[in-house]
């Protein structure tokens, strides 16, 4: 299959609008080159990076950019034309905000392309001393000795764990998940949290995301890790919107939920986090940019939660709550 990769030119305060915008889309797999990030890596040399491409210590001027991939098919293009007519609301709406040009540009990629581009930047890393999350294509260049590995190919999920919020997230699961943990992966993307979750010694992971190519990824991903339907169940649609879905994901059955995707759609999503968990069950929440953190935690509290910890990696945080 053919993709088309659409870049959205904008700044670093139009990023958090646009993704916002594209995953209320149902897109939820963008890729964001946020200028702020590159300046820092260009001027600071002291920042721990997980990985990066060194052309991009040469680069100077960087513009943000947003990039997602479109299936080159009908549905891709009718997503498409929502963007664009997403964006040229935004020029109206945001005049006195600036979100910088706000122009579109595409190329039509193949899967070799794909694959080509992206592995270059994916190498393995360790979360916490106790996972390696490993590329399918890379070798350890070291013995594993105790640590686990975690095997994944990101496909056209790009939940590789190498952002912060990932991080954040996998730090509170090493923490929380025992052997008789069911966890619910609310958006779960390339897997890789409830495949986390599962190595880590739990029972049974739920993982449920809007987005069809999200779900397969995941299931290849976990039979990487000789993970199958016994203990993975993935699930596509709107959980907060389909009854039906909720239904079948199970009411009050879960002793974790983890979702990892912005604020806003953190609390537009919160209020099904009751139904899903058991009476005591923790929420771990990430991709909170720092400047909302006060609204999750008043929505969280507000649904019945008792905010447990708050952790932050560079600007942003996770919060762990429990019922």
């Amino acid at each position: 299959m053919n993709w088309t990769e659409v870049k959205i030119y904008t700044t670093t305060g139009g990023i958090e609008i646009i993704n916002g915008a594209l995953i209320n889309l149902g897109i939820d797999d963008a890729v964001i080159e946020d200028a702020g990030v590159f300046d820092d890596f260009i001027h600071n040399d002291t920042l721990n990076w997980d990985y990066y491409d060194e052309e991009l210590a040469e680069m100077k001027n960087c513009e943000s950019c947003i990039k997602v991939y479109l299936s080159d098919d009908n549905q891709g293009k009718s997503l498409f034309k929502e963007i664009e007519k997403f964006i040229d609301g935004l020029k109206e709406e945001y005049k006195d905000i600036d979100l910088g040009r706000l122009e579109i540009e595409t190329q039509i990629l193949n899967d070799e392309d794909w694959a080509n581009n992206w592995k270059q930047y994916f190498k393995p890393f360790t979360v916490s001393d106790k996972i390696i999350i490993k590329p399918t294509w890379e070798e350890l260049s070291e013995p594993v000795e105790d640590k686990i590995v975690l095997e994944i190919d990101p496909g056209m999920s790009f939940g590789t764990g190498q952002h912060h919020t990932t991080r954040l997230c996998i730090e509170q699961m090493i923490k929380h998940v025992q052997k008789d943990t069911d966890v619910l992966d609310m958006g779960c993307g390339s897997g890789i949290l409830s495949i986390a979750a599962l190595l880590l010694g739990a029972k049974r992971a739920t993982g449920v995301d809007i987005d069809e190519n999200a779900v397969k990824t995941a299931k290849e991903n976990a039979e990487l890790n000789d993970i199958f339907e016994d203990r993975l169940a993935l699930h596509c649609g709107d959980v907060t919107e389909d009854e039906d879905l909720q239904r079948k994901i199970g009411f009050e059955k879960y002793d974790m939920i983890v979702v990892n995707i912005i604020a806003q759609i953190i609390i537009g999503m919160s209020s099904t986090f009751p139904k899903f968990l058991k009476k005591g069950g923790l929420i771990i929440a990430s991709g909170i940019i720092k400047k909302y953190v006060d609204d999750v935690v008043r929505n969280f509290e507000g649904l019945g939660f008792e905010i447990m910890e708050i952790n932050e990696s560079d600007e942003w945080v996770s919060v762990t709550a429990r019922l």
